[in-house]
């Protein structure tokens, strides 16, 4: 089945969901590069407002957008999303 073993985390909808979103450099190094946000969508094939949602961490990326993502800027994902100390994922 498509997407079968890959771990994906969803949009943080409902309050009751207990989804931590974990922060990330996402819009930092985007400006930093000079890049808008439709060009990183364009880049990262997802849309303007994944990017937006994103940067503003009301989304969490799956594992396969991370990894593209971290490509894209030419970093780790652990560089590119903030795993905090004593957090358990």
């Amino acid at each position: 089945a498509k997407g079968y073993g890959i771990i994906s985390l969803t949009f943080n909808l409902h309050k009751k969901c207990k989804e931590k979103i974990l922060k990330n450099r996402i819009q930092e190094l985007r400006k930093a590069r000079k890049v808008t946000q439709q060009e990183l969508a364009d880049a990262l094939s997802v849309t303007r407002q994944t990017i937006i949602s994103l940067e503003n961490g009301r989304y969490n990326a799956s594992l396969t957008l991370a990894h593209k993502a971290a490509q894209f800027f030419g970093i780790t994902i652990e560089e590119l999303f903030i795993f905090e100390d004593g957090e358990n994922l």
